[in-house]
């Protein structure tokens, strides 16, 4: 880990030396895009079964910072975002003589790692780049039914491509967001992972300050 360390550190120190370099600040809101999917769920031992079924994500927000290391009309742009957001799903007890439906909410919280690559044309830029997701916490009201177990990755991986707009001192994102692993696929029922959508994706917008 110090040795990875040292190397972002020097990486970052090289490209101070040979360019112009803004700090940022930044903040926003996004989006999760989900396909919905209905499962059917049943414990074995007591043939008791319930349905599942994604219901939509809020609005979520993020906030953090980062550099930006600009070349001419190209330049890199590291960061570190906090991302907050969260989802609701429809439970449907099929145990009753009538069939009970109840929303269960889940909030999870991120470490965004996003390194943008970008262009700029005036005040537009265009820009694209991997992103690493660390997980950091999360709450969850499935947790109080039977059988339900999470199972976060430590880090997942996707990518950022989107537009952005340069004004004197602020910047304004609007990023598309895609990701290689599946929605969902940390929850666990009676020892089956489900995977509600393997092309999710996250709109999202950020304002930044820069100095």
């Amino acid at each position: 880990m110090v040795k990875y360390l040292s190397i972002t550190v020097g990486i970052l120190t090289a490209l101070a030396a040979f360019s112009q370099n803004d700090i940022l600040i930044s903040g926003g809101l996004h989006t999760v895009d989900v396909g919905a999917k209905d499962f059917l769920i049943t414990n074995k031992s007591t043939a008791d079964s319930f349905g599942l079924k994604f219901e939509n994500a809020s609005y979520g927000f993020h906030i953090g910072g980062g550099f930006r290391f600009n070349f001419r009309n190209f330049y890199l742009q590291p960061e570190l975002i906090f991302n907050s957001n969260k989802a609701n799903f429809k439970f449907t007890d099929y145990n009753n003589s009538k069939a009970y439906d109840s929303i269960r909410t889940e909030k999870y919280q991120y470490l965004d790692i996003p390194f943008i690559i970008g262009l700029k044309f005036s005040v537009l830029r265009i820009l694209a780049g991997p992103v690493a997701h660390v997980f950091i916490n999360n709450s969850s009201e499935l947790i109080n039914i039977s059988g339900y177990k999470d199972k976060f990755k430590t880090t997942t991986f996707g990518y950022q491509a989107g537009i952005g707009f340069d004004l004197k001192f602020l910047s304004l994102d609007i990023r598309h967001e895609g990701n290689f692993s599946d929605y969902g696929d940390h929850i666990n029922f009676f020892g089956s992972k489900l995977n509600f959508d393997n092309n999710a994706s996250r709109l999202i917008g950020t304002l930044t300050i820069r100095i």
